[in-house]
Formats: C-alpha cells, sequence, structure tokens
C-alpha cells in the first residue's frame, strides 16, 4: 500500500512556488538555492510535535517535553485504525477528523510567535477540493493571521499567506503551489505542507511534499509576534473552517533545512525528529 503511495508522491515532481506581495513595501526576486546552507545554520528548537495518535478526554498530548498540548473542539475527533482491514491513517494509526462545520484544534498559547525565525508543518488531505477556502493552520493575532496555510477555493490551490501587520486590512505575502493540485482522494495520503520563516535570510519557504523548487525573498515587514495559540483546521480571524483529515503537526522555533522537511514529509511518524 504504502509503495503506491509513496510512487504517487515522487510523481508530483518539482514544486513551483510563485510570489504574490500585494502592496508589500520593498522588492522580492528568486534567491539562489545555495542560501539554504547559510540558513540550516540556524538553531533550531521543537516546541511541538503531536503525532495525533490519540486525544484523551478531547486533549492531543505534544511529543515536546513540557510543550503545548492541542485541545479539540466542536465535533473533532481522532480517528484510530483498530482494523487491518479498515481505513489506514494518513501516518500510523491515528489522525485528526474535521467536518468543516465548526471544528478545530489549538493550543492556549503560540508555540512560535513569528516574531523571528520558524517552522510549521502538518499533513493534510481535504474532503473535497471545492469551492470553500480552507485553512489547514494558522497563528493568529488579534486581527489577522501572522501565518496561514491554506486551500485557496480561488485558484484551486494550495497556499501561505502572512500579513505584514496585525491589522485586518494589512497587506499580504502569498506563495502559491503552482503545479500539483491538491490531494483529495479519499484513501490517498494527501499532501505534506510546510512553511520556513527565516528571518535573518528574509524568506519564506513553502515546501509539498518534501520538495521546493524556487525560494523568493522579500523585505521582511512581516515579524510581528502571534498573540494567539496554533490553530490546526481554521483560521481564528476568518473562520474558513478545514474539512478533511490532518496529521503530523510540528512547530519549531528556527530554520528547518530541506533534509529535514524531507525527513518531515515520511509516512512514518519519527518522535526523535
Amino acid at each position: 500500500m504504502y509503495d503506491r503511495y509513496r510512487g504517487a508522491l515522487v510523481g508530483l515532481g518539482a514544486v513551483a512556488l510563485s510570489l504574490t506581495l500585494g502592496a508589500l513595501p520593498g522588492t522580492a526576486h528568486a534567491a539562489d538555492t545555495g542560501q539554504t546552507s547559510r540558513a540550516a545554520e540556524t538553531p533550531l528548537s521543537r516546541e511541538g510535535y503531536w503525532p495525533l495518535e490519540a486525544a484523551p478526554g478531547g486533549i492531543a498530548p505534544n511529543v515536546q517535553a513540557d510543550g503545548l498540548p492541542l485541545t479539540l473542539n466542536g465535533d473533532a475527533w481522532i480517528y484510530h485504525n483498530e482494523d487491518i482491514f479498515g481505513d489506514a491513517a494518513l501516518v500510523d494509526q491515528g489522525d485528526l477528523r474535521l467536518d468543516g462545520d465548526g471544528d478545530w484544534a489549538a493550543t492556549s498559547a503560540a508555540p512560535v510567535g513569528g516574531d523571528g525565525s520558524f517552522t510549521l508543518a502538518a499533513r493534510a488531505r481535504p474532503a473535497a477540493a471545492d469551492d470553500r477556502t480552507q485553512t489547514v493552520l494558522s497563528l493568529p493575532g488579534s486581527h489577522a493571521d501572522r501565518l496561514a496555510i491554506r486551500y485557496q477555493a480561488a485558484t484551486g490551490k494550495w497556499e501561505v499567506v502572512v500579513s505584514t501587520k496585525d491589522k485586518a486590512d494589512a497587506p499580504q505575502v502569498v506563495v502559491t503551489e503552482e503545479q500539483a493540485l491538491p490531494d483529495d482522494d479519499p484513501y490517498g495520503v494527501g499532501d505534506h505542507l510546510a512553511v520556513v520563516y527565516d528571518a535573518p535570510a528574509h524568506e519564506l519557504r513553502f515546501y509539498v511534499n518534501g520538495q521546493l523548487a524556487n525560494t523568493s525573498t522579500a523585505a521582511d515587514t512581516t515579524s510581528w509576534t502571534a498573540s494567539g495559540g496554533l490553530q490546526v483546521g481554521r483560521s481564528a480571524i476568518r473562520g474558513e473552517y478545514f474539512e478533511g483529515t490532518v496529521d503530523e503537526v510540528r512547530a519549531y522555533s528556527g530554520v528547518a533545512n530541506t533534509t529535514m522537511i524531507s525527513q518531515m514529509s515520511a509516512l512514518t511518524g519519527l518522535p526523535d525528529l
């Protein structure tokens, strides 16, 4: 089974990214991939790893010692495959199921604030890539999302959105995956989505299924601090509830390099990563 899935992921090929700056001051240009070697030297600190294998009492534990747990809200629930003939979870035996109607999970505070370098990642499979924009992960402020990873209905593609200020009408940086469409096969493994923000390099990088084909650099006007907890399955600002399955949620302070992102995208949980 995994051989078939692994072949599908390899078939995605290189991921092309485009950077849309809207009203953002400054310029953007494609950066030489050699810059990633400098960024990889930034020390990493894992703030959260939620494998979503269980949620006793509605609380999904954090593997990271003293890390914040995820609290399930609405009708969110953890699916656990107890039958070898049953539907497989996205990774290992369990995953988070959301119906898109007021369901989400969240930490009580932000595991990473966004005022410095950070890495966020999750595997997600939408129930349907339809006419509803749906957010997989977000870090909210009071009036805007510091960052959101979402399915954009207008384009039918995955994208990352960064608000340059904590204001409702703030300019946004948008990074869109241009080639592979979201995998909404109900028997598939979805897509692994990872965002790296490298503050010293002024780089925002979006990886899909462990692949990065292009890196864009913009003037750094986005280093404000998120004030709310990590949201899984919604934007606390705009709603945009996610209907589908989420697994393997991770948060790091610092910059994960391409090798580490590739390891995160594996179809086996890696608690020591």
